[in-house]
């Protein structure tokens, strides 16, 4: 097929249960294989998809944290024979702040962790009181599994001939 030197993406908003971060990966899983087979190169999901951005205090707890970063390796690796770059939100937590970021991941590697910058605190956002913001980071890896990844806010990523990087929401 001539792509034409396109690229092809897609943004997907699969169904979320809040706090179900087993239900999320599995709808996840299913729209980023659907995708791969209408040839997108690259998917994004929204912010905290494998959560649900609505847990509120449910950030708080270390069983929501430790099930979104053990369901982001199970989909890491059930997609990772297929060709495509795919984006997920979830909450991760390095040193002692939680931070609300953005993963990027291809063939069975997380290629780059983006954290937020801008947390809004006004109407019905109170991000700043479950997450810390990415412009106070003093690293630039984070480990997640047993392995270390780039952690950080100017994170390019490259998929064939795309370059491109992640703003996570305002």
């Amino acid at each position: 097929m001539n792509n034409y030197g396109f690229v092809r993406v897609a943004a997907a908003i699969p169904q979320v249960k809040v706090a179900n971060c087993k239900f999320n990966t599995e709808r996840i899983e299913s729209m980023i294989k659907s995708a791969a087979e209408k040839q997108v190169q690259i998917i994004c999901f929204p912010e905290l998809c494998i959560t649900g951005y609505t847990c509120a205090d449910l950030f708080n707890q270390d069983l929501l944290i430790q099930e979104a970063e053990k369901t982001l390796i199970q989909l890491v690796n059930n997609t990772a024979k297929i060709n495509i770059i795919s984006i997920v939100g979830l909450p991760i937590r390095y040193g002692n702040n939680l931070y609300n970021v953005a993963v990027t991941f291809g063939q069975g590697k997380i290629l780059g962790v983006v954290p937020k910058t801008y947390l809004p605190n006004y109407n019905e956002f109170y991000e700043r009181r479950w997450f810390g913001s990415g412009d106070t980071l003093q690293t630039d890896k984070i480990k997640i599994g047993n392995e270390e990844f780039p952690f950080g806010t100017n994170i390019l990523f490259k998929s064939g001939k795309a370059c491109f990087a992640i703003e996570i929401c305002e």
